[in-house]
C-alpha cells in the first residue's frame, strides 16, 4: 500500500458567510486569501482570521497575489478590479484600494497580475493587469494607472471563466463557455495555440511553476494537462464525477489538486497519472484547491494544500511525503 501524501489539517468551518469561490496563498508565506459571495476578502494565518478587504457590497469572483506578497488584486461582480497593499496585514481591515478599475460589464470574472521583462517597448507597461471578459477577449491593464492597454481575442464571443498567466509572465491563458482553451504570447499579444480535447464547458486553467505546461479542468469531468511548448495534449485524467471546477499543478511538477462538484478533492500523480489521494472534507462543492507558493526570497519545497467551496469551509492538508 503506498504511503498518504497528505494529511488533512486545519478545517476551519463558516469561514465566510455565503459560499467561497477561490482562494490563493501569499508566496514565501503561511497565510490565505480567501473570497466569495459575501463580498469580503479574508486573510487566514494558523487558522485565524487576521484581516480582511471589502470595498463595495458585489460578490467577489476571484483573488491574487503578485509574486513578492506584497499586493493584491480582487475581482468582483461590480465589473470592477481593485489592488490592495497587503505587506502590513494587521491593518487591512480599514484598507482601502490602491487602484480600482472599471472594467465595464462582466468584464472583470477573473483576474491576474502580470508580471513581464521589458523588451524596449516604453508605451507598454513591465507590470499589467488581465481580465477576463463575457466576449471572448482577455483585457490587459496598466497597473500603474489602471489604463487599457491591449485585449487578446480569441474570436469566439463566449464567457471566459477561466484565467492564468504563466510563472514567466511570458503567456497568458483563458477559457470559458465551449470547449476551447486559448494561450496567447503576452508581448506581442498573439494567439500561439488552442486546445480543444474537453466536450464541454472550461472551469479552470493553470501553468507549471516552469510555465512550460497548462491544466484545464472542464464540465466534462476531465483534468487535462497540455504542453503549451508544441502545443500539443499531454494526457487526461478521469476520476471524478461532476464537474471539475479548479485544478492546480504542484509547484514541484509531480501532482496535480483537484476539487469539483461531487465534494472531493483529489491528488494526482503525474508519473503514474492517475488519481493516488481522495479528500472528502467537504460536503458540497469544491470552488478552488490552491497549493502553497514560494517567493522570490523564500522557498517552500513542501506547501501546503488549500481548498474551498460551497459549504462556506477552509480546508488545510499538511504534505507527509510530497
Amino acid at each position: 500500500m503506498s504511503s498518504a501524501l497528505y494529511a488533512a489539517g486545519a478545517t476551519i468551518d463558516q469561514a465566510h458567510e455565503d459560499d467561497i469561490w477561490h482562494a490563493c496563498w501569499i508566496p514565501g508565506k503561511h497565510r490565505l486569501l480567501t473570497a466569495g459571495s459575501d463580498e469580503v476578502t479574508k486573510l487566514w494565518q494558523s487558522g485565524e482570521c487576521v484581516g480582511q478587504l471589502k470595498d463595495g457590497d458585489y460578490a467577489i469572483t476571484s483573488v491574487d497575489v503578485n509574486r513578492q506578497g506584497t499586493r493584491a488584486l480582487t475581482s468582483s461582480m461590480d465589473n470592477t478590479l481593485r489592488v490592495w497593499d497587503i505587506s502590513a496585514h494587521k491593518a487591512l481591515s480599514s484598507a482601502k484600494p490602491l487602484l480600482a478599475i472599471n472594467a465595464g460589464p462582466i468584464n472583470a470574472w477573473r483576474s491576474r497580475f502580470v508580471s513581464r521583462k521589458s523588451e524596449g517597448d516604453d508605451s507598454v507597461p513591465e507590470d499589467l493587469i488581465a481580465s477576463s471578459t463575457d466576449s471572448g477577449t482577455v483585457k490587459l491593464w496598466s497597473l500603474e494607472d489602471g489604463r487599457a492597454i491591449r485585449e487578446l481575442n480569441t474570436s469566439r464571443p463566449n464567457f471566459m471563466y477561466a484565467l492564468a498567466v504563466s510563472p514567466d509572465g511570458t503567456k497568458i491563458a483563458c477559457a470559458g463557455v465551449g470547449s476551447h482553451v486559448y494561450v496567447f504570447d503576452t508581448e506581442a499579444g498573439m494567439l500561439l495555440c488552442t486546445f480543444s480535447g474537453h466536450s464541454d464547458n472550461v472551469r479552470s486553467v493553470s501553468f507549471s511553476a516552469d510555465s512550460s505546461l497548462l491544466v484545464t479542468a472542464s464540465d466534462d469531468k476531465q483534468i487535462q494537462l497540455h504542453d503549451v511548448r508544441h502545443g500539443s495534449p499531454v494526457t487526461t485524467l478521469l476520476g471524478h464525477h461532476g464537474w471539475v471546477l479548479s485544478a492546480e499543478m504542484h509547484p514541484s511538477g509531480a501532482y496535480i489538486a483537484s476539487g469539483s462538484v461531487d465534494t472531493k478533492v483529489k491528488i494526482w500523480d503525474m508519473a503514474q497519472r492517475a488519481c493516488v489521494e481522495t479528500h472528502s472534507q467537504h460536503s458540497q462543492a469544491v470552488w478552488s484547491v490552491a497549493w502553497q507558493r514560494s517567493s522570490d526570497d523564500v522557498t517552500i519545497t513542501r506547501p501546503m494544500l488549500a481548498s474551498v467551496g460551497e459549504d462556506c469551509s477552509v480546508h488545510l492538508y499538511d504534505p507527509l511525503l510530497a
